[in-house]
């Protein structure tokens, strides 16, 4: 597998950036340590990237298995704190923390499939400087700001799990995709799900790749 050019190594890549860039505004104890273990998986991260091993054979790589490990413990570190910074650490976090599962979707074609969908219902809709702040339930729970109409109260649709986004003082934990009727289920979207809802990902797609590049 091309590990160099995937891009879910590419996004965790870069969301190891970002977690440095925020760490020293974490409310965290034992912050130089947190700040060490980022720096270790830094490195842990390249040897990944050019190891272009199979996925089998990078499910059970060393410094795989170490990227994920650790970001399983820092993420335990984190406060309950519901600001920007925490948000975003957590987000990148679980995202490398969930890299196994990612991986076992195989080869991918586009930076769409590298991240989580879900499917679900909104379940409230409040007004937010001229947008609108939606619950959004999926098994769980996200709150997800959005500037169209059409996402009301009792909706069901899909939502991309992109990094947080802030609006005001609210954090958006994702983007709705589509309403999605089309798709008789709740929860998390798999592979296949992905690619049949593929036409309305150009978005996220371009917001993946901005992300990467940046």
């Amino acid at each position: 597998m091309d590990t160099a050019n995937d891009f879910r190594i590419l996004l965790a890549e870069k969301g190891i950036e970002e977690l440095l860039r925020v760490s020293q505004s974490l409310q965290i104890p034992g912050r130089k340590k947190f700040i060490e273990e980022l720096k270790s998986v830094s490195s842990e991260i390249q040897n990944v990237k050019y190891c272009y091993l199979s996925v089998d054979e990078l499910l059970e790589f060393d410094s795989f298995l170490k990227i994920v490990e650790t970001a399983r413990s820092l993420k335990d570190m984190l406060s309950d704190s519901k600001d920007y910074n925490t948000a975003l650490a957590d987000y990148w976090l679980e995202y490398i923390a969930y890299l196994p599962e990612l991986m076992k979707r195989g080869e991918i074609e586009r930076v769409g499939e590298a991240i989580r969908y879900f499917a679900g219902e909104i379940i409230s809709r409040s007004e937010l400087d001229g947008l609108w702040l939606c619950i959004f339930d999926y098994s769980d729970r996200l709150e997800v700001v959005t500037n169209s109409e059409e996402y009301k109260q009792g909706k069901k649709a899909v939502v991309a799990y992109l990094p947080p986004r802030r609006f005001g003082k609210v954090v958006s934990r994702g983007m709705f995709v589509l309403q999605h009727d089309r798709i008789a289920k709740k929860g998390e979207l798999d592979l296949v799900d992905i690619r049949s809802i593929r036409k309305w990902l150009g978005e996220v797609e371009s917001i993946l790749m901005d992300l990467i590049k940046r």
